[in-house]
Formats: structure tokens, sequence, C-alpha cells
């Protein structure tokens, strides 16, 4: 074919590119997007946070830049079912101290990692126990499993007494895992459940027959008594004196014939005796009461010291002292006489989960006002959610003297007036109701200091894991904890302002007085009763969607102006522990300063877009010395669109969905946010709905004051949204929409010009383009209302724009330069629009459109002018629109080189409408082409083509000589990538989900390089210490009394115990392997020097308590001859119960279920 002497005379603009040698796909940093959780755990000791996944991988999260990924092998990919940090106490003078983490995955296997190693937490040790873990619990949607593995916290242990874990096993048998010696202990405790049922048999009750009831649920440590273990079991719960070695408490609830319970009146078995299958328990900060969740939705409410009845059995719904375990005798009458006249109330969800929570709110030390969280109890037709009840102190007076000495070694009975006063402090004082997506599937608690109290004790924020719309997949939201109804709002002397004086009074101007009235309106809205949201990490945002973003460094700078101030109405999640850094052993890092910087724009299901600083400056670090100062990515918490608002008013028109009477939640939404535009110089953001809105947002806008009404704006397509204010300390703020409609269909393309203006194209053939100026539309192109005699514009007409792009560049007709707007129909054929600049200063566009023809299916944002000597990018920037405005005599003779890139091939073209340069079909093999990108390096450019099937076409310029097919790093998805003109690009998986579905949650973001010489090392995961700035351990909180706090009674311990609360090294006494000690099987009895031990131990605790009482009496100098006979009558009563101790001793033996 003939060339012209001008085409042979164009240079090559990719010489220095032109080696395949010089391209190199490389993956240079996995984010990963936590869709799949499975496992939670924090140390608020430590700071740390750690995510589970169904994958077998675990996050460890803590202060800016330290991340660490834990992988569960052997297999690999099991799903982590259990999650926790082992925190290990601290003495007096020392302040950092390890941390262990272990695991439990899909095959029931311990595994357990050296959070203190230097570098990355080291593997130890992957045990298996021989049988199932049990971890299920009755419901089928509650798929993440909760297990009976508790760590027993401690405090003022020697460092070298070995930290245990309890393990629940299928059987019922508890097993204890040497955390220090990382082996299974020969300390076990067999199916206790079991031995009260032979003796609940014996004693006559024969309601033992329930299958399971002998199943581990959980087991929770008592909070101020570590010698106490509950065990929750299917039938009940039992708790166990781990010094005595037996079962000191059943709590077995069993509804008498007649009490409805939680299925109500209408139950079939109403006139039965039923035991209620228990799911959940929870500890009162005090110890003095427990919560147990039933699989009928109630809550019982007990005393420990009465394991009779318990106080009260509720459910959620339930008012003042509703008891449902009484029997109402006139209403169960009514309800079977008449029970057409009694409505029957939906079912509803067993209790799955509970947690109660104290607060430092009270200078009685049994505590203020707690918080029960609840998962589950809802009726089935309730919108899910999780719920927070507020219950009052627990503060019972001091019970009377009941007058008659009590035998010596009887255990304490629950006074009546003690009872009243308890169940008062268990009537609800205020509700609410966290309100996720779907069925909560599991809740953790973010503790501000200590990990006692199950980590439920002072909690600031709260982490609620839901169901998504995608099966399987799970969203994450966090809130602050608790509510603020709960605690109030305290006034602001700004939401008191006075009134403007009335036009008569004052001569105020009526238009003043009604901008004062919103303002005080607006002021008073601020003040909301619903809970601020918590600033989650990006990984468990839940994205849709990204844009990769190149800035210079202006546009950066601005963008990151606020990175580090936090956002209003937002709180931090107590994430602060470690520290990271990065060796750079190949001496990369010096080159990360000539790095570009990005930014990547993420759209959420929630209608949000939020930006992320990936910039590899971030990872700026030479050593240990000089760690990361930022998370990468980093969050830029003022950066954020919200469009949730602009869906709300209906009388904006921007939904085409008809209005719903309920309250609007963008996650309920069917709407969703298709695409995001930026403009790299401007930063105006563009966001494309489902629905075929279009909304502008512009960061920094200055807002008049007192101009609250909307805008009117004189073209109907367009809606004013400036009068719509932005959430206090958001940038961006919505300027202008573009108002979906039905005949114009859906949004088909999109580009936003850095010069100022957009252009939007629909399924329909329109065309719109908006000068942003105005807001004014400049050029309406509708098929259906104009007829052209053209042929290609026939076609045209008829077919919608598939690509849309802006380029300030001469033709060969017009060899000035012009702003131009190339349109690429599906068939290939294109118009090019000219923009006219008119001594108005108004912009128009001129009608008659100029027709050539491209490769047909043409790729969005394919197409490309370059200027043809050097081969810069010809943009419609400020540079561009300079040299428009200001023509100089040198820009009519540049020539121009158009790329034009479809599905087919590509062509370059001289000056768009002159000669072809050259031309390539892409051919069958090499899968379909969905993305393309001139990237530039070193003085020269090439053109890049992303196919389907992971490869990278590479290109010369102009002469479309073929240079390399590179195969890219596997991303497990097909979707076109994000790019940039450096050759960096993001590609992302997404998570599984059914043909169809309107959702698809992004599983990872991989960010890669088509560049990888010099590039890789500094993306690599940082190292890490994670007991970096660790305090100390706060000591193990001490008994307390039921009662006020000078009674005696505190001196006792719990539910009557002589030998008192028991410390953690005492505890781990209990289980540490001496040499030589020998295991005893269940049953028998212990030996008289173990016997002896016990009743000297209480000997000495009562005579330890009774010179303590005496020389206090003795300090004061108040009333001793009054007193001493009763202090003669307590050392009476103290060797009566050393007696009483050995007798309970010696039974106790005979029935010892313990192991050594």
């Amino acid at each position: 074919m003939f060339t012209s002497q001008t085409i042979k005379s164009l240079p090559d603009l990719s010489l220095d590119i032109s080696d395949a040698s010089d391209w190199e796909a490389v993956l240079l940093r996995t984010i990963p997007h936590h869709v799949d959780v499975t496992a939670i755990a924090t140390d608020p000791v430590s700071g740390l946070f750690a995510i589970g996944t169904a994958h077998g991988l675990i996050h460890v999260y803590g202060s800016p830049g330290v991340e660490s990924r834990l992988k569960v092998t052997e297999p690999a990919g099991l799903k982590v079912k259990f999650l926790q940090f082992a925190v290990s106490s601290a003495s007096t003078d020392v302040t950092t101290t390890p941390v262990d983490g272990y695991s439990l995955d899909e095959h029931d296997r311990l595994h357990v990692w050296d959070c203190a190693s230097l570098g990355k937490p080291k593997l130890q040790r992957i045990t298996g126990f021989g049988q199932p873990v049990q971890y299920g619990v009755p419901q089928p949607h509650y798929v993440l499993e909760l297990i009976g593995c508790n760590l027993l916290a401690r405090s003022s242990r020697p460092p070298l007494i070995p930290m245990s874990a309890f393990i629940a096993l299928a059987d019922g048998e508890i097993k204890t895992y040497d955390l220090l010696c990382l082996r299974i202990s020969q300390y076990s405790i067999p199916n206790q459940w079991k031995l009260y049922e032979r003796r609940s048999l014996a004693s006559g009750l024969d309601l033992s027959s329930a299958l399971g009831s002998d199943l581990i649920i959980d087991t929770v440590v008592h909070p101020r008594d570590l010698n106490l273990l509950f065990v929750l079991f299917e039938g009940g719960v039992l708790v166990s004196d781990l010094a005595a070695q037996n079962t000191v408490r059943a709590f077995e609830l069993i509804l008498p014939p007649g009490a409805p319970g939680g299925a109500g009146f209408h139950a079939k078995d109403v006139l039965l005796p039923r035991r209620l299958q228990a799911t959940a328990i929870a500890i009162h900060p005090s110890g003095h009461l427990l919560a147990i969740g039933y699989a009928d939705g109630t809550i019982g409410f007990w005393a420990l010291e009465d394991e009779d009845r318990p106080l009260a059995l509720r459910t959620l719904d339930s008012t003042g002292e509703e008891d449902l375990s009484a029997v109402d005798t006139a209403k169960l009458d009514s309800v079977l006489t008449s029970p057409q006249a009694h409505p029957i109330e939906p079912p509803r969800e067993p209790i799955f989960k509970l947690a109660w929570s104290g607060f430092p709110n009270s200078s009685d030390p049994r505590g203020g006002d707690t918080v029960l969280t609840v998962l589950g109890g809802m009726t089935i037709d309730s919108p899910p959610g999780l719920t927070a009840l507020l219950l009052p102190p627990l503060q019972p007076p001091a019970p009377p003297d009941a007058g008659t000495p009590k035998p010596a070694g009887a255990a304490p009975v629950l006074h009546p007036q003690t009872r009243a006063a308890m169940v008062q402090s268990l009537i609800v004082k205020d509700v609410y109701t966290y309100t996720t997506v779907g069925p909560v599937q599991d809740f953790h608690l973010f503790p501000r200091s200590t990990p006692h109290f199950s980590g439920h004790y002072d909690p600031s924020a709260i982490l609620i894991v839901s169901d998504s719309d995608v099966p399987e997949a799970r969203t994450s939201e966090a809130f602050e904890f608790p509510p603020p109804t709960f605690y109030g709002t305290p006034d602001s002397p700004t939401t008191h302002r006075q009134p403007a004086t009335a036009p008569g009074e004052g001569g105020v101007d009526p238009e003043e007085a009604l901008a004062d009235e919103l303002a005080i309106t607006l002021q008073s809205m601020e003040v909301s009763d619903e809970p601020r949201t918590a600033s989650l990490p990006p990984q468990l945002w839940d994205v849709l969607g990204e844009y990769l973003l190149k800035v210079d460094k202006h546009a950066y700078d601005t963008m990151v102006r606020d990175k580090l101030a936090p956002l209003d109405g937002e709180v931090l999640l107590p994430v602060k522990g470690g520290v990271a850094w990065s060796e750079d052993s190949e001496g990369q890092m010096k080159y990360i300063k000539y790095q570009p910087h990005r930014i990547l724009a993420t759209y959420l299901r929630d209608l949000s877009v939020r930006f992320l600083d990936v910039s590899p400056q971030l990872l700026v670090s030479t050593g240990e010395d000089n760690p990361l100062v930022n998370s990468f990515p980093s969050v830029l918490p003022r950066l954020r669109v919200d469009l949730a608002p602009l869906f709300i008013d209906h009388s904006l028109g921007l939904s085409l969905l008809p209005p719903t009477s309920a309250e609007y939640d963008p996650r309920l939404s069917k709407e969703r946010i298709e695409s995001v535009h930026i403009a790299p110089e401007s930063l105006e953001c563009v966001t494309v709905m489902r629905s075929g809105a279009v909304v502008l947002h512009r960061l920094d806008v200055q807002h008049e004051e007192g101009t609250f009404g909307q805008r009117s704006l004189d073209d109907e397509e367009l809606v004013s949204l400036l009068h719509m204010r932005p959430r206090r300390g958001l940038r961006y703020s919505p300027v202008f929409a573009v108002k979906p409609h039905k005949a114009r269909g859906l949004v088909t393309a999109c580009a936003l010009a850095d010069a100022g203006f957009l252009a939007i194209a629909y399924a329909s053939g329109s065309l719109l383009v908006i000068d942003l100026r105005g807001p004014r539309v400049i050029l309406r192109h509708d098929p259906s209302r104009r007829n052209s005699s053209g042929f290609l514009h026939k076609h045209a007409d008829v077919e919608p724009f598939l690509s849309l792009s802006w380029a300030c560049c001469g033709l060969t007709s017009e060899p000035m330069p012009q702003l131009r707007l190339f349109a690429s129909a599906l068939s290939g054929n294109t118009s090019v629009y000219t923009l006219a600049h008119e001594a108005s200063s108004a912009w128009s566009v001129k009608q008659a459109a100029l027709a050539v023809e491209i490769p047909g299916r043409p790729i969005a944002g394919g197409c490309f002018v370059l200027e043809a000597k050097t081969g810069t990018r010809c943009r419609a920037d400020r540079q561009g629109l300079a040299t428009v405005l200001h023509p100089d005599s040198a820009g009519e003779g540049k020539k121009y080189v158009w790329v034009a890139v479809g599905s087919k091939g590509v062509r370059c073209t001289l000056n768009v409408n002159g000669e072809r340069i050259a031309k390539a079909d892409w051919g069958s093999k090499v899968g379909t082409v969905q993305r393309a990108e001139i990237v530039e390096k070193t003085d020269s450019c090439a053109l890049v083509a992303f196919t389907s099937l992971g490869n990278a076409l590479v290109y010369s310029l102009p002469h479309l000589e073929h240079i390399n097919t590179i195969q890219l790093p596997a991303s497990g998805t097909s979707d076109p990538p994000s790019t940039d003109d450096t050759g960096d690009f993001v590609k992302y998986s997404t998570f599984p989900a059914p043909a169809g579905s309107s959702v698809r949650p992004l599983h990872s973001t991989h960010l890669q390089t088509l560049f990888s010489h010099r590039r890789a090392g500094p993306y690599a995961l940082p190292l890490v210490d994670l007991t970096h700035g660790r305090g100390s351990v706060p000591s193990q909180p001490q008994p307390i009394s039921l009662g006020p706090p000078s009674m005696i009674g505190s001196m006792l311990g719990y539910i009557g115990s002589l030998s008192g609360a028991s410390a953690g090294d005492q505890i781990d006494t209990l289980r540490v392997e001496r040499p030589g000690a020998s295991t005893s099987a269940a049953g028998s009895a212990p030996s008289q020097v173990s016997i002896s031990a016990t009743a000297a131990g209480m000997s000495s605790g009562v005579a330890d308590l009774y010179n303590r009482l005496g020389s206090a009496l003795a300090e004061r100098g108040e009333m001793l001859g009054d007193l001493q006979q009763s202090m003669d009558s307590l050392e009476q009563g103290s060797k009566g119960m050393v007696e009483q101790a050995k007798r309970l001793a010696a039974q106790q033996g005979m029935k010892s279920w313990f192991g050594f």
C-alpha cells in the first residue's frame, strides 16, 4: 500500500520502550476487602484488631502502617471459626509483654501464633483434638459459628505460669490447652451435664431425655472470681468451682404448666412442663447476675445466689416487671376459652449472643447503669437489627436482720427484699435497635482499655457483621456505643439562639427573620439521637467499584490538606497498636519520590464515594528507626461524596423509583452508582447512577450565608443542588444534577473535561453537552426529533454512543486547535463536535458535526489525540483551553495523531480526518479488548490494550507495530481494569454472586504495573512489631458485695465460697503439670493431704478475716466492748465452718470429675 511522505516522516513515538524486555507486569500490592468475615478479635491493651475470613486468612491491624496477614495452612483456605488474642498479664514494673493469638479452623484445629516475634507473627503449633470442637447454634441462618473456647484472664501472675485456654469438644468434655508449652494439658473437665442429669433423674424429675442437651454452646469465666467457670449447655448453665473441683450451681429453666414463655399462651404444649433450650449467656459486671438466652427468644435473668427460679423471663418487648415464667391463670383461661380474641404472636428468633457491658459511671463499686446487647430475640416479621437494652444499676439495699442465726456452713439465702431490688434493676429504661441491611450474624464490642469482663466493659464502639445482598457475603458496619439516647446529648449554647424580632416590633426584615428561623431549625436537626458511625478501615468497606486517578502535586496537596483531621460525627476505633517498617535491601526507596501521586476513588453500597491515597510515597521507610507513619491505602476522611441525601427528597426528581413511606435507608435502596469520573485538575466529581441520573460535586464550594432556597435553572434537564449542604466536615458539595428520563434511557457513556464541560450519552441515542459554568445545556442531540440526510448520520442518529472523549486539537479541514468532543457509536461511526467561544464569554457547539469512521464497538475512553512530534496528549485541560483561547501561529501548523480503539482493532489517523497512518486488528485468540491506554515512559509512549483473557497487547505509535504481549498477574476476574498513563493499573476480584445479581461486591483490589523494574520492593507488606507501645494489663477486678459496700458479706466471695475469689496464679497452679504428678480418673477420691490442705486454707482464710476485722476495730476504737460478743460469735462460727469444710471436702472427693 502506498504511504505518503508525510506519514513516513512521522517520528517513532515509542522508540525508548520498543523492546519486549522493557515490559514486565508485576503485582505490587493486594488490598483485601473483608466481605467474608467469620471471626473478630481485639486486644485493648495492645490496640490490635484481627479479622478471620472464610478463606483461611487472618488479618491483623494496628496503628498506621501496621498490617500483617496470616494463613491457615494444611490445607489452605479453611474457614477461620474462632479468633482470640491471648493477653498475658504484666507485673507492675513491666509495660511491654508478649501477645499470642490463636484460632480454630474449619477442621477443628487450633493454630497458635507468637505475636511478639519481630517482622511477622510466627506460627508456633497446629493442634488437633481428635474430635469435633462444638460450635453450633440452633439457627440455620446464623452461620458465624460460636465455640466454647475462652481465654482465662489473669492478673498478678508470675510470668512463668502457663497461660491456658478452655476448648469445649462435641462430646461435652472441656480440654485445657497450655499456650506456653503448646500442648494439650492433662487437666480436663468431663461432661458435667450428664452427671447433673443423673442426679436430676434420681430426684424424680424426668426431663433429661431432650436430645442434645449436653452440647456445649459457650464457656464464660466469672468476671471477678476466676475460680468460677460458667459452662453453657443446651440444657442450661452449670457453674464449676475449679478449686473445689465440683459443680456449685445449676441454672435450668423448666417452665411450669401454663407459663407462656416466648411462644405465648397459644403454644401447643403450654399446659405441660417444658425445659427451654439455652443458646447464649452473659454475666453482669458485678458478677451477681447472669442473663441466659433461650431458643424461644426469651432472656432469663438469674441471681447467682439463687438457682431455684429466675428473677424474670422476658422478651425484647416485655414491659415493667413482666415474668413469662410465671403463670397468669386469668389470661391463660381467657386464651384457652376464646383463642380467636387473642391474636397469635409471630415466632421469635432464638437469642444468639449476649453481651453485658458496664461503665465507670458510678461511685458505687457495684456500678451504675448497664447495657445488655442482644443478638436475636426479634419477631420474624421485624426488620433486621441488633438490640441494646439500658438497665438500671444493681444496688440493692442492706437486707434487714433475719433474727435467726443460720447454721454454720450453710449457703446464704437471697433475702426477698434483695430479690425484689434485683428485679427492679432489670426493668428496661431504654431500648435502641441498630438497623442493618440483612440479618445480623455477629457483633463485637471495642473496649477502651481493659480486656477483663469478656472484653465488654466500657466499650466505645460496636462492629456489626450482617448478611449482604449476595449469598454468603457479609457487610460490616461500626457505630458508637452505647447509643446517645442512653446517656443524653449535652445542650449546645448555639442551639438556643433567640429568633429575630417581629417586623412590627423592631423593623427587622421578614427575610432575615425567616433566615434566622431556618438557621435555628437546621442547628436543632444537627443534634441527632442516632449513634455516630465509626471509621472502619477501608478493608471493611462494602466496595462495588473503583477508579484510579493520577494527580499532579498541586492537586494532591489540595486533596490531602485535611487528611489527619477526623470527620465530624464519626468516632474512631481504638486500633492503635504496634509499629511497622520496611527494609530497603535493594535500594528501591530512593526512586519512590519520582513516582506520581495516585488517588483511588471507591464507590460503596451506601451510595457514597470515598477516596483513598495510594501514592507510593506513603511506603517510604528505611528501617525500624524510620517506621511507617501512614497506612497503605490511606483514607482521606473529608473527601467523601454522599449521594443518599439527594434521593431522600423526591421533589428533586433524581430517582425513577416510587417514593416509599418508610424512612429512606441507602443500604436498602435499589439505586446504585454505576461509574465515577473525576477531573484530575479541577477535581470535580461526576457520579452516574443506575437510574440515569448524573450528579456533579465540586470541591470546597463556598456557600453563601443565609441562602436556603433552591436555585432555578433554565434547562429542564438540570436541577440545582447548591441548597443541599453537605454534612459538616465534608469538602465535596453537590452543585447540580441531570435528571433521569425514561425517554432518554440509561447512560451509556460519560466524559468530564477539566476545561469545564460534561458530555452524557444515553441508550436512546441522545447526547447532552453541558457547560459547567452555568450550568447550562449547550447541545441536545436527540435522534427522535431531528432528521439527517447524511448516510453516516442516519446510522449515528439511531445508535447509542458508547465512547465519549474530549481533546483540544486541530483537523485537516480546520488546522487551528479547538475544543472538540469525539462521540463514537456502536458501529464505529464517530461524530466530532466542535465548541466555539463567543465574544460574550459563552460557549456553543457548532451544529455541523464532522463524521468519521473507526473500528466497530468502540472502547469507552478509547479515543486519544497526540501531538505527532512529541507524543504529548492533547487533553481538554487548562493548558489545552489556553491554546484554544489564545491561539498563535505555531498552533496552525501542528500535526496530530488520532488513535481510535475498538473491540475489533485500532486505527491511527493524521489530524483526525486526514490520511490513515496505520491499522491493526486484534484477532480472535487474544480475547476481547476491554480497555486501552496510552502509556508514557522516558519521553516515549505506546498503546496498551487490555483483554478479557488477562493479556496486555503493546503497540508502537503511531505505526502500530506489535511490541509485546504481556501476561498479566492473575486477578480472578475478567472485568476491565482502571488504568493511568504511567503503566500502573488496578484490577479487582469480585465476590462470587449468582447470575443476574445486581450487586457484585469487591473481594480484593490488585494494584499492578507494566514496568516491574525497581518497583515491587517497597510495596511488599511491612515488617511489624505488634508489641510496640503496649501497656500493662489492668489488675483483675475484685469481688464486690451484693449489698452496700460496708456489708461484711462482701468478704466471703460469691455463692458462699469460704475460700474467697481466686486470682489468676491460683487458677494456673491448678492446671500446671508438675513432674511426677499422677492423673486420677473422674470420681477418684482426693488424698488426705489435699483435704487437710483445703481445710487449712479455709481456716487460714477465716483467721485472716478475723484478724483484719479485729485490727480495724482496734484502730478506730469504736465500741469494742459492745462488739466483742459479736466477734466471739463469729470466731465460734468460723470453727464450725472449718469442720463443715472438712466434711464437704471428703464428700466432694468421692464425686470429683477432674483428672490430673
